[in-house]
């Protein structure tokens, strides 16, 4: 063989193990990529799964597993086994790898090891599958009893393969944790957005109703000086006339209007919340609502059935009876007109401190603890409009009267520092909470 020969037969060779080595890489890439494991709707498990198939093309194993990482626990715990039936063993022997520092070996030299099964017989394969921020499963496989020694070059398509099974198994995870978190910060924000919408609309109904409270204020203490004024006149009247039973039949007449007009101008005033606490004064709930019962089984038909539940009635506020009587007076006004024919209406109180108060509510209230007075009626209740414009002054959906009395009520509850909550469905009657601070 001459010199050119044995130069031709080097560089044919030359070529064959380039192309083996590029066949080879090539070979390595193929199955070492899950992007489209990664880019699908898949799971840390299906990955393990396809995994488990791709190692089997170039190695042969009795039986073979992989474990992952849980993320809550940090846990190993086997997600496929391959066959199914060898889950025990591979199980028995992944105890003796733990037990004997096997496993922790692995996790430090961060590649392959073999070593013997737990009675000897056998060869091992141990290989971590890790990222380069944390660790994500453990590969464990038992090789057959006759096993020739596999060249080098099958390791490295194997830590090839685990390496970029666990880069996309942790690309799926970050990809859940990051759609989580999207799904929660958009709930969150449309949660903020609702709130600020409602507080909007809040804040322009206060604008107008302060606006109108300011309007009211005025009207009734133009209203009241007047009033003073026509009463004063009637009684001179009525006691110069004395010996005119025709003009006192007539005088008469008046006093009733008189006193709705008088009824009109406290409503007025308590609206524009400038009424002043008469007799501001700590009582129970008990002692509350039997001083308020006569004036409201007068304000009640005959038949309609009221009933009283006190939770606790030792429980104390410090209100003014008389203003809180007149804001239960117009509330079980209201709801005895919702009652056509018969029915019922239901007086409770609860002791709710502030952690147990609805977070729709908290936002109107001062923290603290409340005492919820509740007025439950089987009336034909509200549609959507009258409860939004319940406490407008002036609205009504009655023919007569002149819409003030919830008007009021919500100008003396607030008075009081507290809130007037209102829920209602047409056809199913009607709640109203009455939330008042509890006293010291």
């Amino acid at each position: 063989m001459d010199v050119n020969e044995k130069t031709m037969i080097e560089e044919d060779l030359g070529a064959d193990r380039i192309r083996f080595i590029q066949n080879a890489l090539e070979y390595a890439l193929t199955l070492g990529d899950f992007q489209k494991e990664v880019n699908g709707e898949c799971t840390p498990e299906d990955v393990a799964q396809e995994t488990v198939k791709r190692i089997a093309r170039i190695m042969q194993f009795d039986s073979c597993g992989i474990y992952l990482v849980d993320e809550q626990t940090s846990d190993l715990h086997i997600s496929v086994c391959l066959p199914d039936n060898a889950r025990v063993s591979l199980e028995d022997e992944m105890s003796f790898m733990i037990d004997n520092g096997f496993v922790a070996w692995a996790i430090r030299e961060r590649r392959w090891i073999t070593l013997n099964s737990k009675d000897g017989s056998r060869k091992l394969l141990l290989h971590v599958m890790a990222t380069y921020s944390r660790i994500r499963g453990l590969f464990v496989g038992i090789f057959p009893s006759q096993t020739s020694k596999y060249p080098d070059t099958s390791f490295e398509i194997l830590s090839i393969i685990l390496r970029n099974a666990s880069n996309g198994i942790e690309s799926l995870i970050y990809s859940s944790m990051i759609r989580e978190q999207k799904l929660g910060l958009e709930k969150e924000v449309e949660q903020k957005t609702r709130q600020l919408v409602h507080y909007e609309k809040q804040l322009l109904q206060a604008q107008n109703m302060e606006t109108v409270a300011a309007l009211a204020s005025g009207v009734a203490h133009q209203f009241n000086n007047a009033l003073q004024v026509l009463m004063g006149s009637i009684d001179l009247t009525s006691m110069i006339a004395e010996d005119s039973p025709e003009i006192l039949k007539y005088l008469a007449r008046t006093r009733p209007i008189i006193e709705q007009m008088s009824n009109l101008t406290g409503q007025l005033t308590s609206y524009a919340r400038e009424g002043t606490y008469i007799a501001n004064q700590v009582v129970s709930v008990k002692s509350l609502l039997i001083d308020s019962l006569p004036s409201i089984n007068n304000s009640i038909k005959e038949t309609v059935k009221l009933s009283v539940d006190l939770a606790d009635e030792s429980v104390t506020v410090d209100v003014d009876l008389i203003q809180i009587q007149t804001v239960m007076t117009a509330i079980i006004t209201n709801a005895n007109e919702a009652i056509v024919d018969s029915g019922s209406i239901r007086i409770s109180s609860r002791l709710l401190f502030w952690n147990a108060i609805p977070e729709n509510i908290k936002g109107e209230l001062v923290p603290g603890d409340y005492v919820c007075l509740s007025f439950e009626d089987n009336g034909s209740g509200m549609d959507g409009n009258t409860l939004r414009r319940l406490f407008e002054p002036f609205y009504s959906t009655k023919f007569i009267g002149r819409g003030l009395s919830m008007a009021a009520a919500s100008g003396i509850i607030n008075r009081h520092h507290g809130w007037i909550h209102v829920e209602s469905e047409m056809g199913k009657g009607t709640i109203v909470h009455v939330y008042l601070p509890k006293s010291p």
